[in-house]
């Protein structure tokens, strides 16, 4: 705010007194480095003072208001733009773990068919109770019998079906059965989901010579026939959609650019966000160039070395356990593998901030320890101990040595691998330990896919 005070303050000092808009336009196109302010933005930000526009004039105070306003808009914007690109390269990437699992299991998963019956909205006199018979193949399944006011069953199915299947829904009235009659009746042709996408709609129930409709069902359906080319269409469109925001994140940079630029001079941002971190997250091939950056393989690479080094942890844990109790550093080591069992790939610095913390506190115990029981027993032989006590306990101290330097090298690794870990500063589960914090105000986006 300071720094369009002082811009402003070139043109005039009292900013609560009201001056015509197109003196101040004049004022703005001075300031610009290319002597012109766009001429369409300026007018969307006078559209936002009540009267300006019908008046022709307006207070210096009210178009810095609005001027702050629109910065603010576009940051969140662009933050948030930023957050959802986030989200969807760690789904893109867990699409192609599964990918590659499916495409390295020698066994071929069979095409299914989900089905999901929600509810109905019935278009016919009556009171008997309501049913759904579903039929696809050779299968026919039923629901159970709900009431006639707004029938509800929320029930699901599932088929092994071809493309040749066609699925048949009847709608069972317990009163129309004693006629051998039916409510309602609808074919659905199982290529009409070829997309292999979940599809949320209604059909229409007809009565036997498909001239009335009876009745409206609400379903939602999936055909998954190739799970590689389910999985391959997530991640095209999540490749897609992060394309689009990219391009809507330049769009906002532009005008961002606009709006500051009478101020370019004078304003130093104090946001968290400048314009530099709203680039975007650069691609793979981009990464691979650039020498100040470190691939995502790579990363995977460094944190499953350090598996190796957790499991050597173990070993010598197992070791001093025989003459010490090691309670907690077994709490680390099971926080660690519990970590490698469901990350093998990096997709959270939480958890190495938080292995990085653990393992800090334990290097700080065995240092104590040390200190006080390793004195006795690296000096010359003392007469006061029994030779065989005397050499456990030397074989203990030494081990505890060896342990410690164990500790020290898993940590300097992991401090390693968050160190050359890319833009830290959007990673999504970092901004989830903001958030918790408070040391951000962050709102989260939470983002939920379908592939099972």
């Amino acid at each position: 705010m300071n720094q369009f005070q002082d811009v402003f303050n070139e043109f005039s000092q009292l900013h609560n007194q009201k001056y015509n808009i197109g003196e101040i336009l004049s004022f703005l196109d001075s300031k610009c480095a290319n002597g012109y302010f766009d001429r369409d933005v300026y007018q969307q930000l006078i559209e936002q003072i009540p009267q300006a526009s019908l008046q022709q004039q307006c207070t210096i105070n009210q178009l810095i208001n609005v001027f702050k306003k629109a910065q603010d808009v576009l940051n969140d914007k662009i933050n948030k733009c930023q957050q959802i690109i986030d989200q969807k390269n760690i789904e893109i990437r867990a699409y192609n773990d599964k990918l590659r699992q499916q495409q390295t299991n020698s066994v071929n998963s069979q095409s299914k068919l989900n089905v999901e019956i929600l509810d109905a909205e019935i278009l016919y006199q009556g009171n008997g109770q309501l049913q759904i018979s579903l039929e696809c193949m050779s299968s026919i399944v039923y629901t159970q019998l709900a009431k006639r006011l707004n029938p509800v069953w929320n029930e699901t199915f599932d088929f092994n079906a071809n493309e040749q299947a066609v699925i048949k829904f009847i709608l069972l009235d317990t009163e129309l059965q004693q006629k051998r009659g039916i409510g309602g009746v609808a074919y659905i042709d199982i290529n009409t989901f070829g997309d292999q996408m979940l599809h949320d709609f209604t059909v229409n129930l007809t009565d036997e010579s498909n001239s009335i409709v009876r009745a409206k069902l609400h379903l939602k359906i999936q055909w998954i026939y190739s799970k590689n080319k389910y999985l391959q269409d997530l991640i095209d469109e999540n490749t897609v959609q992060i394309n689009q925001l990219e391009q809507e994140i330049n769009d906002h940079i532009v005008d961002l650019d606009i709006i500051n630029s009478p101020f370019k001079q004078a304003i130093k941002f104090q946001n968290n966000l400048t314009i530099s971190t709203y680039q975007t997250q650069p691609n793979q091939q981009q990464q691979q160039a650039s020498p100040l950056l470190i691939s995502e393989s790579q990363i995977d690479r460094l944190v499953q070395i350090s598996l190796l080094l957790i499991i050597l942890y173990l070993a010598f844990g197992l070791l001093n356990s025989l003459y010490r109790t090691l309670n907690f550093d077994f709490l680390v080591i099971f926080y660690c593998f519990l970590f490698y069992q469901k990350n093998y790939k990096l997709q959270s610095l939480l958890h190495i901030k938080i292995i990085m913390v653990m393992l800090g506190v334990a290097l700080l115990m065995d240092i104590i320890w040390l200190a006080i029981y390793s004195t006795p027993y690296l000096g010359e032989f003392n007469a006061h101990f029994d030779h065989l006590e005397y050499s456990l306990q030397k074989y203990q101290i030494i081990l505890s040595w060896l342990l410690l330097f164990v500790k020290i090298v898993v940590l300097m690794f992991y401090v390693h691998i968050y160190a050359i870990y890319p833009d830290k500063s959007t990673q999504v589960y970092d901004q989830q330990w903001n958030a918790i914090f408070g040391w951000k105000d962050i709102k989260q986006i939470n983002i939920q896919r379908n592939y099972n």
